[in-house]
C-alpha cells in the first residue's frame, strides 16, 4: 500500500469517526425534550401524503412517513433522519476539504467545527425541513466546487438534481442558487453557463419540482399566502442589527475558522479561482436581509466556509498547525459549553437555561427561556389529555366525536399521541389542517383545545352559547410552556349557531386555496 493511499484511508477514518460521533450524540439525547411544535405539523402531513402543503413542500412529510413505518409512532422515529443527515453533512464537509486539496488535519478541523456547533446540534435534533435543507445546501456547494475546480460542466445535471430535491424540501434553496448564479456570472468561470449540460440540468431540475408546482397552482399558490402571513406576523420583527450579530453568534465556536475562510476567499491571491464562493456568501446575506429573513436562514452556507477555513489554516499555517489546531479545538469546546446555556438542545434542561428576559422571540419581546425550548414542552400533556377524554366517551361514541384545536401544534400533538387508538383527525383552522377539515360539523361531541393565542375567542363565554353542555376538563400548568394555561373542554350537542359558525369559517378558509 502506498503512502498516499494510507493517507486517504486515514482521512476516511477521520470523516467516518466524526460522522458516527455526530449521530451518536443525537441518538443518546433524542428523548431529552418533547418534539418541537412544528414537528407535530410535519408528522400530521406524513399522515396525509401529497405533493404539497400550505407552508412547505412534500419532502419532510415523506421522510416522516418512512421514519414511522421503520420505527413506529415514536419520538426516536422522527428524530432519526435529522441525526443521520447531520452525520452525512460531516461526510460532505470532509469530501469538500479533500477536493480543495486539504488533508487529514484540515478534514478533522472542519469536521469538528460542525460537530461542536450548538446551532447544528440544535437543528439536527429537530424534525423539521431545516436540517435537510442545510444538507442540500452543503451538497449543492460541494458539487459546484468539484465542477469549478475540474472544469466539468457535466456536473450541472447532479447539481440540478440536488436543487430539485432541495426545493421539494424547502423553497429557500432558491436563495443559495440565486447567490451562486450571480457569483458565478461575475467570475472567470462564467463560461460554465454556456454548456449544454446547464440547459439539460435546468430541464431535470424543473421536472423534479414540477409536481409541487402543479399542486401549488391547483391550490391557488398557498405558499404565497403563507409568506405574506410570515412577513406580517414574524419577519416584521427581524432587525438588521440582530441578523448580523447572529451571523457571528450562531457559529461562535468556529468563528475564527469560517471568517478566515471568508477572508481567504475574498482576498488571498492564490485562491482567486474560488473567490466566487466568498462573493456567494456576501450575496446570500444581502438577499436574505432584503427579504427580512430570519438569521438562521443562512446556516446552510457555513459548513462550506468551515471547509475553506480549515483548508487555508492547514495550507498557510503549516509550521504552527498543531498549535493552531489545539487552540481552535479548545476554543470550540469552551464556546460550545457556554453556548449551551443559550442554545441547549440536546443537552441542557429547561430549568438550567432560565435567564431573566435574556431571549428575544419572533414577536420581538424578551423572555426567560429560548422560544424553541418553550415550544418543546407541554404538547404531550395536551395530546394524552385529549386521548383520555376521547377514550372516556366509550366505544359507542368512537365515531361521534370531533376534536377541534386552535392551531397545528395542538392538532398535530393530538394526532401523534392518539395515533395508537385511532383518534379522529383533529380539526384546525390553521396551516394544512384547513385542507383536511370537514365542511361541516356532524358529531354530538367536540373536544375543544384552546390557548390564549386564540385571543379573539373567550371560551368560557362563547362555548356555552354554542353547545348544550360545556365541561372544562383540564388546564395545562407548565410555566415553561409557551402556551401555558391552555384549556381543554368537552362540549356536547352543538346547536345550529355553532354549526353555521363553523361552516362559514371553514368555507372562507378553504376558498383561499381553491
Amino acid at each position: 500500500m502506498s503512502l498516499n493511499s494510507r493517507f486517504y484511508l486515514t482521512e476516511w477514518l477521520i470523516i467516518l469517526t466524526l460522522a458516527i460521533l455526530k449521530v451518536t450524540v443525537h441518538f443518546l439525547t433524542f428523548n431529552n425534550f418533547e418534539l418541537h411544535r412544528d414537528a407535530y405539523l410535519y408528522y400530521a402531513q406524513s399522515q396525509h401524503l401529497a405533493w404539497g402543503y400550505i407552508s412547505v413542500p412534500p419532502s419532510t412529510a415523506l421522510i416522516g412517513k418512512i421514519a414511522t413505518l421503520l420505527f413506529g409512532n415514536t419520538t426516536f422515529a422522527l428524530r432519526f433522519f435529522p441525526a443521520i443527515i447531520g452525520g452525512l453533512t460531516i461526510v460532505i464537509i470532509g469530501l469538500a476539504v479533500r477536493e480543495l486539496g486539504g488533508q487529514k488535519k484540515a478534514i478533522a478541523l472542519a469536521g469538528l467545527a460542525y460537530l461542536l456547533s450548538p446551532s447544528y446540534l440544535h437543528t439536527n435534533s429537530l424534525f423539521q425541513p431545516v436540517a435537510f435543507n442545510q444538507f442540500y445546501w452543503i451538497l449543492f456547494m460541494y458539487l459546484t466546487i468539484v465542477m469549478v475546480k475540474r472544469g466539468n460542466p457535466k456536473l450541472w445535471i447532479w447539481i440540478a438534481v440536488v436543487f430539485g430535491f432541495g426545493f421539494l424540501n424547502k423553497y429557500s434553496i432558491v436563495f443559495i442558487c440565486v447567490a451562486f448564479a450571480i457569483a458565478l456570472l461575475a467570475s472567470p468561470h462564467r463560461h460554465l453557463f454556456l454548456s449544454k449540460y446547464f440547459h439539460l440540468g435546468g430541464i431535470v431540475g424543473f421536472l423534479i419540482i414540477l409536481p409541487n408546482l402543479i399542486w401549488q397552482f391547483q391550490h391557488n399558490w398557498p405558499v404565497l399566502h403563507h409568506m405574506s402571513e410570515l412577513r406580517s406576523m414574524q419577519l416584521v420583527n427581524v432587525r438588521y442589527s440582530d441578523f448580523l450579530i447572529s451571523q457571528l453568534l450562531m457559529n461562535i465556536q468556529a468563528v475564527l475558522i469560517w471568517i478566515l475562510g471568508l477572508v481567504g476567499l475574498l482576498f488571498f491571491k492564490n485562491e482567486r479561482r474560488f473567490r466566487l464562493y466568498g462573493l456567494c456568501y456576501i450575496l446570500l446575506i444581502l438577499i436574505i436581509m432584503a427579504g427580512r429573513g430570519k438569521s438562521y436562514y443562512t446556516l446552510g452556507i457555513y459548513p462550506i466556509l468551515f471547509a475553506f477555513g480549515a483548508y487555508f489554516i492547514e495550507k498557510y499555517v503549516r509550521s504552527y498547525f498543531f498549535i493552531a489546531f489545539g487552540v481552535l479545538v479548545i476554543h470550540m469546546t469552551v464556546s460550545l459549553y457556554f453556548s449551551l446555556s443559550f442554545d441547549g438542545v440536546p443537552f441542557m434542561s429547561i430549568e438550567k437555561m432560565v435567564k431573566k428576559e435574556a431571549f428575544r422571540w419572533e414577536d420581538g419581546m424578551y423572555y426567560d427561556i429560548p422560544q424553541d425550548m418553550a415550544d418543546m414542552t407541554g404538547w404531550k400533556e395536551i395530546g394524552t389529555t385529549v386521548r383520555e377524554i376521547y377514550m372516556g366517551l366509550g366505544i359507542e361514541n368512537k365515531d361521534n366525536c370531533h376534536i377541534y384545536c386552535g392551531h397545528y401544534g395542538q392538532a398535530g400533538a393530538v394526532l401523534f399521541y392518539g395515533n395508537n387508538i385511532g383518534i379522529p383527525n383533529p380539526i384546525s383552522p390553521n396551516a394544512s389542517f384547513v385542507l383536511w377539515a370537514p365542511d361541516s360539523i356532524s358529531k354530538d361531541y367536540i373536544i375543544y383545545v384552546h390557548s390564549d393565542l386564540n385571543n379573539d375567542f373567550n371560551p368560557e363565554v362563547r362555548l356555552p352559547q354554542l353547545f348544550e353542555k360545556v365541561q372544562l376538563v383540564k388546564t395545562i400548568d407548565n410555566i415553561y410552556f409557551r402556551e401555558n394555561g391552555t384549556k381543554i373542554f368537552l362540549c356536547s350537542y352543538p346547536n345550529q349557531e355553532c354549526k353555521d359558525f363553523y361552516k362559514s369559517m371553514i368555507t372562507g378558509l378553504k376558498d383561499k386555496y381553491r
